[in-house]
């Protein structure tokens, strides 16, 4: 592990330094909630769905203020429903009522908020993961996340996001692996400090994928380590890792 963090940090040293500016993360309330935490860890860590449909039936109980509690499930429905598009055997139509349920909460948001951008930008990317036919679910998704990434650029989860559909969408539709690499570097060097484990794996496993599109193999290795060493169950890292073996 230790070797692993100097490799990180002599990889981000030798990129060229980027503007700071102060981050905020409107859902940092998530990781101070234990039973939360211990949620994404069963879906995250152990990649568990039948125990994951048991804990997340007591999350509504935590007692939170109307509009966190109503972000808190989205989440929770959104995380459960990506998990079955992992798993194997995959069970797309379990994802597809956790997605409508998480639209039947979507409601109770304001429309064009931070937490309604970026949670309907959510839904809609797992619709297209389940079916890529669907382009209207992919375009939907990405111009909510370009309206959050505009309206609110302080919020580090809007810059993840918008670094994010840089990073996986072809050129073509407006992709480009090294604005999506500055992007991850700001968040590196100005925002880590506020992100959960979570989002934190998520960054380092997204700069492991622009390394491996930029054909830098150790450095992509280094930060899809350290995401591997955040959470175990990630069959999509997996492969990323063994693509990457390959190469060295």
């Amino acid at each position: 592990m230790k070797r692993t963090l100097l490799s990180l940090t002599v990889c981000f040293c030798m990129l060229s330094p980027l503007a700071s500016g102060a981050l905020v993360d409107e859902f940092s309330f998530l990781k101070d909630l234990p039973a939360f935490v211990q949620y994404v860890d069963v879906v995250r860590n152990e990649g568990d769905y039948r125990k994951a449909e048991e804990l997340r039936t007591g999350l509504p109980g935590i007692g939170l203020e109307k509009e966190k509690q109503t972000v808190l499930d989205i989440r929770a429905a959104t995380l459960l429903s990506r998990l079955y598009t992992e798993v194997e055997p995959k069970d797309l139509n379990r994802s597809e009522e956790l997605l409508k349920e998480a639209e039947e909460l979507l409601t109770a948001l304001e429309k064009n908020s931070f937490f309604g951008l970026i949670l309907e930008a959510e839904i809609d990317s797992i619709h297209y993961l389940i079916n890529p036919r669907n382009l209207g679910k992919g375009i939907s998704s990405n111009s909510k996340i370009n309206k959050a990434y505009k309206q609110y650029p302080d919020q580090v989860y809007a810059r993840l996001m918008k670094a994010s559909s840089l990073l996986y969408a072809p050129s073509i539709a407006g992709g480009d692996v090294n604005k999506a690499l500055q992007i991850y570097l700001e968040i590196l060097r100005d925002g880590v400090s506020i992100l959960s484990r979570w989002d934190t794996a998520s960054l380092y496993s997204n700069i492991g994928v622009v390394s491996m599109k930029r054909g830098e193999w150790s450095t992509a290795k280094g930060y899809l380590d350290a995401a591997k060493a955040l959470y175990r169950f990630d069959p999509t890292l997996d492969a990323y890792l063994k693509e990457v073996q390959a190469k060295l």
